[in-house]
């Protein structure tokens, strides 16, 4: 065996029978039973000496976490969590005042020992016989380290079994403390074991360590305490809510306290008497900060702070479990850096507070929330309520967040109205259609519908007829109705898109699969707030389904990135305060919805929608580049209006939060409520174009903007029903003119279209029809005839044949070399058209020569 070994050993050994008789005498002064002591003593191990548990080395003690935000590019803290408050630093950052004040009354000979004061120990032991265990204590610094150790370790695995053995009064306890502090001052310096007390120590109000005591009684940090300062935080360890000095009755008690502490320090020599007498003099000086937990002591960004917490609560990445989640928050120590920028934050808080305050006699809601293009970071989310989790919140209070889904603190959603449209625009681009195509935009298809009694203006569709669904059947009928009743009967789908025409967009869903709008909407990663599958029934199209604002957000922002949509983030870095170490966060996915140049179509339509459509009061007219589209549910129960420029998409929700109140007729500050989308949306871009540069939208490709043109085919004297298939096989739609009209047709069947046969028109146009109500007849081709034959072939098909009248002699001049000179040229009216029967015709001669 090598000389150190037996040194080792022999150190071990000697310890273990120092220990041995400090039992016998611990087990005397707490009139423990002597076989007991025993018992704990000839158990141990000598090799319990030689390691420690790691919940025991320095630093394991909880910290609170900080989540910022970005002013500028800079980091500004915006909320506090934790379990226990509690900042730690190095001991570097602890003043010599506050180290010397507290050694000097808790631990003098801290230096000299080796975790164990044995002069202490037997002193105290032998005064508690004596005082029937009412003396002095014989902990020292690294043995109150230990226990408090123990006992955090214990609270935060929240093991009752482990707290109460941490904290029971006995020998036992005492005996484990004991060896514990011998084998910790083995392995790490007094250096760390002071900065592992100071940090862990309790303070009074919910205060752990001196850096968050300094911060909160003195409005400093460690390490610049004054003498007084420190002696007052050394003061207060022997009982830290009797002392504490932001009550006025603790007062005296806490200066006699002080006192006491800084002629300790004088009498160890770290300050002169004269010093201490000079330092006993001054009064206590307080400056106290309240440090508040949680989203509420900002309100302006309470909300989004709120979402941040529900993301750290639901992603795996900060823990298997949502209890891990939630104690890695509040006693991790983070550092958790968000995406939101505070000037836009402000704009947006700003914004829906002051057009729709939350004491509105309605108790309407409003929310906007902005997602930068391609990264999907969130840049500002707001709501007109307060944020307030307590059981009875203040008027205008809650704690649902209206932008978010119901797993992230959110509601259950709220219709999106047309705002939802864009994906049906976007799989009518995808299945190969224009926006210059026509769609049918009627009221009424076939006969009228006479509902109740009248004429409604609604379009009745028979479900199962008219629309397919790949991924299951749907029936019954669908009653459509267009907003204000403005309908256009022929438009293109730009034009649909601009308008906001539901019809329109109906007709465009029955030539689409519903299940595929259903699915391009998801592709963009929309799906509902309740967790629910979307529907994909007709109405659909049209915003039935409850999405929340921060969902079509980002949707948004995926058409304006070229058609790759990103998921929604919140957390740009998270990082653990004492270690550095940079923690795994969720990162925004991103996938390709539709294609670049269906995006840029989508993008071109809907840049109309801004600036001469129904959002054109939201247009901020700064000269950035903008498009989007508005949303109206039923009886103005929801009013949307989504947009974005090419770097960032913003949606705006004003409506019920409870009920089904109608926004129509009433107003808030002189502004209808209906409207109030417009302003809080155009307010919030303004400030979030200040922030970006102006980036034109990409070019669209023509392909997808011009008009597929079709021939309008011959469908003169075809019947009704033959008639309506040829045109819809073409491409086009028809209407057919309710009075018939003369013609040479057969009645019943076509008489002629207009555009007539043969003109080039856009496809899906409205060809209108007409039917012939008989009584007419064509003119027949008699050029070349002799006069006389023309005349009675003229007259045997029932006609009146004349010739000019002498005065229009001089105007004929009409010759063609290929007829016999005094034949017939030509009849007015001429050959071909339709005229009534027994109609004049002029017959005109060949005049050659």
């Amino acid at each position: 065996m090598s000389g150190s070994s037996k040194s080792s050993t022999f150190v071990s050994l000697l310890k273990f029978g120092v220990l041995s008789v400090v039992a016998g005498l611990l087990s005397v002064a707490l009139l423990a039973p002597a076989v007991a002591v025993a018992g704990v003593v000839t158990t141990t191990s000598i090799g319990m000496f030689e390691g420690i548990p790691s919940y025991i080395k320095p630093v394991n003690s909880s910290q609170s976490s900080s989540i910022y935000a970005l002013r500028d590019g800079k980091p500004e803290q915006i909320a506090t969590f934790f379990h226990e408050n509690r900042v730690e630093v190095p001991f570097e950052n602890m003043s010599d005042n506050l180290v010397n004040a507290v050694i000097a009354t808790e631990d003098p000979r801290f230096y000299e020992h080796g975790g164990v004061d044995i002069i202490s120990l037997i002193r105290a032991t032998l005064t508690n016989l004596a005082t029937f265990g009412d003396g002095p204590g014989a902990s020292t610094i690294t043995m109150q380290y230990v226990r408090q150790s123990m006992v955090e370790a214990a609270s935060i695995s929240n093991d009752a079994g482990a707290i109460q053995a941490a904290t029971e009064v006995s020998v036992a306890r005492k005996l484990r403390e004991i060896r514990l502090a011998i084998a910790l001052e083995q392995e790490v310096s007094k250096k760390e074991i002071l900065a592992g007390y100071l940090n862990l120590v309790f303070l009074g109000n919910q205060i752990n360590g001196v850096e968050t005591a300094s911060q909160y009684y003195f409005g400093t940090s460690a390490s610049r305490l004054t003498v007084p300062q420190a002696a007052y935080l050394a003061g207060m360890l022997k009982s830290p809510n009797d002392y504490k000095p932001d009550e006025a009755e603790n007062h005296e008690r806490g200066l006699n306290r002080r006192n006491y502490v800084i002629q300790n320090m004088a009498s160890e020599g770290y300050i002169t008497q004269e010093q201490a007498d000079a330092y006993k003099e001054s009064p206590i000086q307080t400056k106290i900060t309240i440090n508040k937990q949680g989203c509420g002591e900002n309100q302006v960004s309470a909300f989004f702070c709120d979402y941040t917490v529900w993301t750290i609560r639901n992603s795996p990445e900060f823990g298997v479990t949502p209890e891990d989640r939630e104690m890695l928050l509040r006693r991790g120590g983070l550092e958790i850096f968000t995406t939101i920028d505070l000037d836009i934050q402000q704009a947006a808080w700003d914004s829906v507070m002051t057009n729709l305050p939350p004491e509105n006699e309605w108790g309407f809601g409003t929310a906007s929330v902005s997602v930068e293009v391609g990264t999907g970071r969130i840049v500002a989310m707001a709501q007109n309520r307060y944020f307030d989790q307590s059981d009875n919140p203040v008027l205008g209070g809650t704690s649902v967040n209206f932008n978010s889904d119901k797993p992230y603190g959110g509601s259950s959603g709220f219709q999106p109205g047309s705002t939802y449209k864009v994906f049906t625009l976007a799989e009518w681009l995808k299945s190969g259609y224009t926006l210059g195509d026509h769609v049918d935009g009627r009221i009424f298809t076939g006969e009228d519908v006479d509902l109740d009694g009248k004429a409604d203006k609604v379009k009745i569709w028979d479900v199962s007829k008219d629309f397919r669904a790949s991924c299951g059947g749907v029936v019954g009928l669908w009653e459509v109705n267009n907003s204000g009743d403005k309908t256009i009967d022929d438009l293109s789908v730009r034009e649909a898109v601009v308008t906001s025409q539901n019809t329109a967009f109906a007709a465009m869903a029955s030539k689409l699969d519903l299940c595929a709008i259903r699915d391009t909407a998801k592709d963009f990663g929309v799906h509902r707030a309740d967790g629910d599958e979307l529907l994909y029934v007709p109405s659909a199209i049209l915003g039935t389904n409850e999405i929340a604002p921060l969902t079509m957000a980002a949707a948004y922002a995926g058409i304006a990135n070229a058609g790759v949509y990103c998921s929604p983030i919140a957390i740009d870095r998270v990082l653990v305060r004492l270690t550095n170490e940079e923690l795994a966060v969720p990162k925004s996915l991103c996938n390709q919805s539709v294609s670049p140049e269906v995006s840029a179509a989508m993008i071109y339509a809907m840049k109309g929608v801004v600036s001469g459509g129904t959002g054109s009061a939201a247009n901020t007219n700064d000269g950035t580049p903008l498009a989007g589209k508005t949303g109206t549910t039923d009886n103005r129960i929801h009013t949307w209006m989504a947009g974005f420029s090419s770097e960032v998409a913003t949606a705006t929700w004003v409506g019920n939060v409870v009920g089904l109140t109608p926004q129509t007729g009433k107003s808030v500050n002189n502004r209808a409520v209906s409207t109030i989308r417009h302003a809080v949306w155009k307010e919030v871009m303004l400030e979030v174009n200040k922030h970006y540069e102006e980036v034109p939208f990409p070019a669209a490709n023509p392909r997808y903007v011009n008009a597929t043109m079709l021939n309008v085919p011959e469908i003169t004297g075809f019947g009704m029903d033959s008639a309506k298939v040829q045109l819809i096989t073409s491409g086009l739609n028809i209407k057919f003119v309710d009075t018939p009209v003369p013609s040479a047709q057969q009645v019943g069947t076509v008489a002629y279209t207009l555009p007539a046969a043969g003109e080039s028109i856009p496809r899906g146009s409205i060809i209108e029809v007409f039917i012939s109500a008989g009584g007419q007849l064509i003119v027949p081709d008699v050029s070349g005839l002799a006069l006389e034959d023309a005349y009675t072939a003229l007259e045997v098909m029932g006609f009146f044949p004349t010739p000019p009248q002498p005065s229009q002699y001089w105007m004929l001049n009409l010759c063609d070399p290929n007829l016999p000179e005094g034949s017939a040229h030509s009849t007015i009216p001429a050959a071909g058209e339709s005229v009534i029967v027994a109609s004049a015709v002029i017959v005109q001669p060949n005049t050659c020569g």
